[in-house]
């Protein structure tokens, strides 16, 4: 196993490792033009792999969409979606993913193992169930429920304790192997040739971790030292939400956050602020910031009109390009793509933040409610936080007295009860370098144990 894939950062200057990409010289229009849509169309600007050891679920050859409703909206005459929410698993983290679970194959490799609070961990999953490769995901307690239920049908073994076994033939991955980076340029390559060999004025992406955004400052790279593409010469801008500024510090996140939307959104941390803050510099674009509000509300302005649902930190960067184009940093007659990142249904948490600010319902709509399955684990749940609000652990060991019962299942418990807004998160602190989650009940949780007459055993109570 490389070395590269195992501790992806230089060890003089703590930058991520990329891959130099060998195949440019044969690279050329008339090939590319020729190969089937898709990540491995640019076989010959990616990292070798044998036929055989080819991991693909049909990644890639997203379309790039004319906006014209949302462009009137914006006050842009050429914009473009590049809508990467059409991946097999909703991201675009599956164009990395194909590639490093290809390479992993070629090398042997048994077990993937990674950290995640969504995508990464649901396209782990769906592509070591296509290669047969063990998927060992550790999920932070943010996750979101509809990104666990995919990680859960793709056969991973979840864990909630980040413990990776580093054996010869377990890859522990991050967003920083360079394997899976070498795939996520493949955005700009299409975004290119989709616009038949010319580089947009301006490519707007969502920062992330900041690789995305690297790579696709790398795709244009590659493609002009090719002497595949034509100018302009585009510009990158690099969206966060407003706490998660590139140069920002976890450790200022982790005090208590009493409920605010920015931990529903679970935005990754920046740790590739270095590469991304030198490619939007190079680029002569610009970093925007915008809130989490915002970028709820551009989710639902995409949606409405472009028939595009994505996630909310994928949205920001509607959010940040209405900002940029009053403020006139952004020009009417520019073309401009942006990136989506995410589909909004993976996202459950915001899609019931969008539901209650929606006032289109009329006075007359009724709903039948289908009632939740609350079996005797779910119930124990309610009944300790009908006393008061606990965190996760601490509900864990007070269950563990009555049933053998593990943490990742009382997390997969709460994350459903969540899901039945049934309780729902107070806040956060961060213990011995870990952040925990404090729940409490809802009004409807109150109601059903009421309703119900399932108070008898609320006499337990937390340690």
């Amino acid at each position: 196993m490389e070395t590269a894939v195992l501790d992806p950062s230089c060890a003089k200057c703590g930058s991520a490792v990329v891959l130099v990409s060998e195949g440019r010289s044969a690279a050329s229009r008339a090939l590319l033009e020729s190969l089937p849509s898709g990540v491995w169309r640019y076989r010959a600007l990616l990292p070798g792999v044998a036929d055989e050891d080819l991991v693909t679920l049909g990644e890639g050859g997203t379309p790039l969409l004319r906006a014209e409703r949302l462009g009137k909206e914006l006050g842009l005459r050429n914009l473009l979606i590049k809508d990467e929410s059409r991946n097999p698993t909703g991201s675009f983290m599956d164009r990395g993913t194909t590639v490093l679970a290809s390479v992993a194959r070629t090398r042997n490799v048994k077990e993937l193992s990674c950290e995640t609070t969504g995508n990464l961990g649901a396209s782990l999953a769906a592509y070591c169930a296509k290669a047969g490769i063990v998927a060992r995901i550790h999920v932070n307690p943010n996750t979101d429920q509809g990104k666990l239920y995919q990680m859960l049908a793709y056969g991973a073994d979840i864990e909630t304790s980040p413990t990776w076994t580093r054996e010869r033939s377990v890859l522990g991955v991050t967003a920083a192997n360079p394997y899976l980076l070498e795939g996520e340029k493949t955005t700009g390559f299409e975004i290119v040739q989709d616009l038949e060999w010319k580089e947009p004025d301006v490519i707007v992406v969502p920062v992330g971790t900041g690789g995305h955004l690297s790579m696709i400052w790398k795709s244009i790279g590659e493609f002009r030292e090719a002497g595949l593409v034509e100018g302009p010469r585009c510009r990158l801008v690099g969206v966060q939400l407003r706490e998660h500024a590139l140069g920002s510090s976890a450790r200022r996140r982790s005090r208590f956050l009493a409920g605010f939307p920015l931990a529903e959104l679970a935005e990754s941390e920046p740790f590739f602020r270095k590469e991304a803050g030198r490619a939007i510099e190079q680029s002569r674009g610009l970093p925007l910031r915008t809130t989490p509000g915002e970028a709820i509300a551009a989710t639902g302005l995409l949606a409405k009109t472009e028939g595009i649902f994505a996630e909310p930190s994928a949205a920001s960067v509607v959010a940040a390009l209405a900002k940029a184009v009053r403020e006139g940093q952004v020009g009417s007659a520019e073309t401009v793509v942006c990136v989506i990142t995410g589909a909004g249904l993976k996202d459950t948490k915001a899609v019931s933040r969008i539901a209650k600010e929606t006032r289109r319902i009329g006075p007359q709509t009724s709903f039948v409610s289908p009632s939740p399955q609350i079996g005797e684990t779910k119930l124990a749940i309610l009944r300790l936080l009908y006393k008061r609000p606990g965190y996760a652990y601490d509900l864990w060991r007070t269950l563990r007295a009555e049933k053998r019962i593990t943490t990742a299942s009382v997390y997969q418990h709460l994350l459903e009860l969540e899901g039945f807004t049934m309780i729902r998160k107070k806040g956060a602190v961060v213990a011995r370098g870990r952040e925990r989650i404090m729940y409490e009940l809802t009004r409807r949780g109150n109601d059903y144990l009421r309703i119900t007459g399932r108070l008898e055993k609320a006499e337990l109570t937390l340690p």
